[in-house]
């Protein structure tokens, strides 16, 4: 993998989610939330990377592709037990969220870069953290049976996610480089195939279509306000410019601008969309709008334009 003019596409995505989606730690009888603090005190919780890949996983497999079962050795130490696959061309997992093979203790492992990388679904702002109280009934009623009570911290909060995708999805001549363990996987796919697992993980990522994992209370999908897209040739800082303002309930257009200001300072201008899912730009914004399709369909050309293979 070439690292010049390396094609890139960069996705934020403002996203509001409730509840406690993410489970973290029991303490006593509490199921905690996941959270963060910042500097200043603030309290931010967040969905992890790894809940967001596996409910996209579970879309993926819903679409009919095979997922990763992963390989267990139960003779193997503990930390050895369980591994992946290895086989990207097989598993649409092992392509877009990259593997790691471990191949015994002082011998390296085999891997995959992630094509495909997210940060953390984190609020953007202070958020007031509740606890809700509920009850274990025992399934069968007996003199003397009493519900165990517990709690469950939840929170509501618009939190940004953000999305980064390398230019070699379905494309394996690294890994066939680096190890000669990899005579079975072919260089890269047909390209019909590439397109097609690009597109489909997009339009689960961008409508949304997946459902986050480990609800302790209620079912959730999030729910989009706006989506900043960006194609380029190499990552560029546009992450910080999405935000929102909580009080007027609509996409900070100030800081859209900066970015908008910022590309065409770049000799080599990148292209930048703005799926606007709430209407909340107040039509202000100097970024083009784009639809769902539309943006899927800019973003597959882009990075298949040029690719002759």
């Amino acid at each position: 993998m070439e690292n010049k003019r390396r094609k890139t596409i960069q996705i934020s995505i403002l996203a509001r989610i409730y509840g406690n989606v993410n489970a973290d730690e029991v303490i006593g009888t509490r199921v905690t939330l996941k959270k963060m603090y910042s500097t200043s005190g603030e309290v931010l919780p967040f969905v992890s990377s790894r809940a967001i890949k596996y409910s996209i996983r579970q879309a993926l497999k819903d679409k009919g592709y095979s997922i990763d079962p992963f390989n267990e050795d139960p003779n193997a130490t503990e930390a050895l037990r369980l591994c992946d696959s290895g086989k990207p061309d097989k598993f649409v997992d092992n392509d877009l969220f990259g593997y790691m093979v471990t191949m015994g203790r002082r011998e390296q492992a085999r891997r995959r870069q992630a094509p495909v990388a997210f940060s953390y679904l984190k609020a953007l702002k202070d958020t007031s953290i509740i606890t809700e109280f509920a009850a274990r009934f025992p399934r069968q009623s007996a003199t003397g049976s009493n519900p165990v009570p517990f709690e469950v911290e939840v929170a509501d909060f618009i939190g940004r996610l953000n999305c980064l995708i390398y230019d070699y999805i379905g494309d394996f001549a690294e890994e066939k480089k680096q190890s000669s363990a990899v005579k079975d996987i072919p260089e890269r796919l047909p390209p019909d195939e590439r397109k097609k697992r690009l597109k489909d993980f997009l339009e689960i990522l961008l409508t949304p279509a997946y459902v986050l994992p480990r609800r302790t209370n209620s079912l959730n999908i999030p729910e989009y306000y706006a989506a900043l897209i960006s194609m380029s040739y190499g990552a560029l800082p546009v992450y910080q410019y999405l935000d929102y303002k909580l009080q007027e309930e609509s996409l900070d257009t100030e800081k859209l601008t900066k970015l908008q200001n910022l590309c065409q300072a770049i000799n080599e201008k990148p292209e930048v969309y703005l799926i606007d899912y709430k209407g909340s730009a107040k039509s202000i914004c100097q970024l083009q709008c784009i639809h769902l399709n539309e943006a899927i369909t800019k973003i597959v050309d882009f990075y298949f334009g040029n690719d002759k293979q």
